[in-house]
């Protein structure tokens, strides 16, 4: 049986957890951009602690091919 895209999450989970904090250390202080009213200088702080939490909610989704009505509706601006 091939790897799933959750098997492969599981596998690299130490590669994703290093890139995902790094990815929150690059947020702006001061700044609240999610609907969850979470300043970013919060999650930066414990991004250590919520990035494994942060992937298996994702593994979750992909496993069961759910994807947030949010995700689906994001808009991106070039500048």
């Amino acid at each position: 049986m091939g790897k799933t895209l959750v098997t492969r999450l599981r596998v690299n989970s130490n590669i994703i957890i290093e890139e995902i904090a790094k990815t929150i250390s690059r947020l702006l202080n001061n700044i609240v951009l999610g609907l969850d009213g979470i300043p970013n200088k919060a999650l930066k702080t414990y991004r250590l602690l919520i990035a494994p939490w942060l992937i298996d909610i994702a593994k979750a989704y992909f496993a069961i091919g759910y994807y947030p009505r949010l995700g689906r509706s994001i808009t991106t601006v070039i500048l």
